[in-house]
């Protein structure tokens, strides 16, 4: 099962969103004000989960109360709250939206659960300028010439890299915090 899953970040474009939503096979899941993007959009989402501290009347309004689940855990953030329920009812990817710009440290705090979730399901977060993803071990991926790529370890050294297919290939180098592979095409 498939989810999208809508954070109370910078919103997406309308564009983006629709993208995303024109696979019908999937999930709406809505991290709290993420419905407001949702409702503003013109979108039901299948549940909105978290406190409902940042929900607001109108999406409230739009959407069920039983497709509300109040989660209050303060020691959890709304992220945190979606994922884990994702998880528990059996999601096996799904892409995030909303869950970067507004809150720089709720965006770095966001990035760090793409790797604590990211052995449960796959996981893509994207906005209208990027989109992030944990790479594990060997990674194949297609990209248009001229596409930026940038590899950023963001826990601690990697070392045996080796790109190709790219401007600038890597060999079994190592990247962190001193040397990262950034706008790389």
């Amino acid at each position: 099962m498939h989810a999208l899953i809508v954070g109370n970040g910078e919103p997406p474009s309308r564009e983006l969103f629709a993208e995303l939503m024109a696979d019908e096979e999937h999930l709406l899941i809505c991290a709290d004000g993420g419905a407001n993007t949702a409702a503003e959009y013109g979108y039901l989402p299948n549940l909105v989960i978290g406190d409902l501290d940042s929900l607001s009347a109108v999406a409230r309004t739009a959407v069920p109360e039983d497709r509300q689940l109040p989660i209050l855990d303060q020691n959890a953030t709304d992220m945190e709250k979606v994922l884990q329920h994702a998880v528990d009812i059996g999601v096996l990817s799904a892409d995030l939206i909303g869950f970067t710009g507004r809150r720089t440290d709720h965006t770095l705090w966001n990035l760090s659960q793409l790797k604590r979730f990211g052995d449960r399901m796959r996981l893509r977060l994207l906005d209208d300028y990027c989109e992030i993803r944990v790479l594990e071990a060997s990674t194949r991926f297609r990209a248009d010439p001229g596409q930026k790529l940038s590899l950023c370890p963001l826990a601690g050294p990697v070392s045996g890299i080796n790109t190709k297919g790219l401007q600038w290939e890597l060999r079994r180098e190592t990247l962190g915090a001193e040397r990262a592979g950034i706008s790389n095409e």
